[in-house]
Order: structure tokens, then sequence, then C-alpha cells
């Protein structure tokens, strides 16, 4: 008998943003297809770039069925949502995880948050919620990846994360244990999401690997700086 799991396929539940805003999480539906592309639309060139690595203008049918046809074990996908003065949802962001056959113990992670949503405690909200759902499905072991050549950014991670990276092509990949005490587990995943929010640094998701990306540059109003969490 499976045991039982909180994150199943008919999770969903109401919290109160930082702002006051209502949002819903639930489990991403390949029905949210429409709804993963009017959030993408909404994201701004840096937002675009920071997450898929390229000046992207549009999400194609073949990443959107990617992104919404999700199995519930190997590829977990948290979406938050609000509504419109109309009733009509409207996506707020995504959290993801995505496990290798190889090694479903570890797992890749990726976060997306609208901008417009930003700033209001969903990202570390959408965090934790992973977290706990990834747990579930007994992964051990996020992994993640920052742009690699920014060494101010380097050794700040480092602060917070003291292990050496692993060179990926263009990016370096960290490892953090879910379960790890004081600065490790979910604080520590929470202090590298803020920066990430910051700027400091670029959560690359599993997606980047999926996708055959043109290395485009970022757009001209796309600036890495480094700021202290």
């Amino acid at each position: 008998m499976q045991p039982y799991r909180r994150f199943h396929s008919q999770y969903r539940e109401r919290l109160s943003l930082a702002d006051g805003t209502w949002a819903e999480l639930r489990m991403v539906r390949p029905e949210d297809a429409a709804l993963l592309r009017e959030g993408f639309e909404r994201l701004s060139p840096r937002s675009r770039f920071q997450r898929f690595l390229s000046a992207k203008p549009r999400l194609t049918s073949e990443e959107l069925k990617y992104l919404t046809s999700v199995d519930g074990e190997r590829h977990v996908a948290i979406g938050a949502v609000t509504w419109s003065p109309a009733g009509r949802e409207v996506g707020l962001g995504v959290a993801r995880f995505f496990r290798s056959t190889e090694t479903p113990e570890v797992a890749e992670v990726a976060i997306t948050v609208a901008d417009d949503a930003q700033g209001k405690g969903l990202g570390r909200l959408l965090m934790d919620k992973l977290v706990e759902a990834a747990r579930e499905r007994g992964v051990e072991r996020f992994d993640f990846r920052v742009l690699a050549g920014n060494l101010p950014m380097y050794k700040l991670v480092q602060t917070l994360a003291p292990c050496e990276p692993v060179q990926d092509e263009d990016a370096l990949c960290f490892s953090v244990p879910l379960g790890a005490p004081a600065r490790g587990g979910t604080e520590l995943l929470r202090s590298l999401l803020a920066l990430a929010a910051q700027g400091a640094l670029t959560l690359i998701g599993p997606t980047c690997r999926w996708r055959s990306l043109s290395r485009a540059p970022p757009p001209v109003a796309y600036k890495e700086e480094v700021r202290t969490p």
C-alpha cells in the first residue's frame, strides 16, 4: 500500500500572501497550458533570461506540453494562481522538480514567480511546499545551477553552501541536502531563493537540459549584480 501523500493530484490550498492577496496552490495539470503561456508573457525580459538562459520570446507548444504534462512522481510541479475581478484564474508562479531515473533520490529544482507577484512571499511558500512534496517521494537532495563566470556571486553562494560546485557547460551545479540542519536544508534553500529573487544568482531548472536553447546574449536591460541577502 502506497503511503499517504499530502501532495497528490487533488491537492489544493488557499493562502494569503504578504500583501493580502489570496492565492491557491495546486498541482499543475495539462489544462494549465494556456495559463502557463499567459504567465510567461507577463515575465520581463530579465526574468525570462534568468529562467531560460535566452532572450526567449515565447513558449512553444511542445514546451508547454512538457511543462504541464507532469506525472507527479518523476516530474512534480506546484502552481500558484489568483483570480481576476471577473473570477478568471491568473497564474502567479510555478515550482517544480525533476528526478532522473538513475538517481531518483536527487532532483533538479526550478522556481518561477511572475514579476507582478514578486516580493509577496510566494517564492518562499512554493519552495516550502516543493520540499515537502520531494520528501514525500524520497528525494534527499536538490541540485541547482547558477550562471558561471561571476566570482563575487560564487563566493556569496559558498558562504551559504560550503561545497565545491561542478562545472556544467556555462553553469555551476551545487547540491543541497533537504534534511541538513542549521544553514542547510530548507533554510539554505530559502536563502538561495532570496538571492535569486534579488538577481544575485539564477536558478536554472531541468527544462534547460531538455531543450536546445540558442545561447543568445541577455537583453540590454539585464545586468547581473550581487547583493547581500
